[in-house]
């Protein structure tokens, strides 16, 4: 029997960051004091030091963020980190794959859809639809299973199941994955020698 797998989405398996940089340097290009947004350089949720135009010039910087994230353009701009969709497709045959991701009511069907169109091997997708737009804590899925694994960017994640083995994917520092003393891994090439 396949042990299961769950596996965060949005930071581990795709790199929503530079697609949300993508979409800010578009919109804010002609505003003065634009200087080009560098995913790799994103510490805080809010893109508060890489985007700062949004916070300059928005009323509610948070919420153009949750909808550059339930915008097209986003999943038209979402890339696979390095190997993730090979490292994934080759983990099927020995796990039950599970992609366990929060999502916003504006994101949450394009995200289904998406992982459909370019995952279509998983077993199963858990949209965890978090209203209050802070977008952790995955208790609602406890993951009992007999050696359940989970691999998340968010310390908050796992803290919050159950999992046997836990592991946060830190493909770089932020200000919210220090929280962990766990196992780590920062590429899919990594994963792929721990798991197969």
């Amino acid at each position: 029997m396949k042990k299961d797998l769950y596996i965060d989405f949005d930071s581990t398996i795709v790199n929503s960051d530079k697609a949300i940089c993508a979409i800010y340097n578009e919109r804010y290009k002609d505003y003065e004091g634009f200087k080009p947004a560098e995913w790799q350089k994103h510490k805080n949720w809010a893109y508060k030091y890489i985007c700062p135009l949004i916070h300059e010039h928005e009323e509610n910087p948070v919420q153009v963020i949750q909808d550059y994230y339930g915008s097209q353009d986003f999943f038209d701009k979402l890339e696979f980190y390095d190997d993730a969709k090979k490292v994934i497709g080759e983990l099927t045959d020995k796990y039950k794959v599970i992609i366990c991701t929060s999502a916003f009511p504006t994101n949450a069907s394009k995200k289904v859809l998406w992982i459909e169109e370019h995952l279509s091997e998983v077993d199963e997708i858990i949209i965890l639809i978090n209203k209050s737009g802070h977008g952790y804590g995955k208790a609602r899925v406890p993951m009992m299973e007999s050696d359940a694994i989970f691999i998340d960017d968010h310390p908050k994640n796992l803290h919050s199941t159950q999992a046997s083995q836990k592991y946060l994917f830190k493909f770089k520092e932020t200000d919210y994955n220090g929280d962990w003393d766990g196992p780590v891994v920062s590429s899919w090439r990594e994963i792929e020698d721990l798991l197969l």
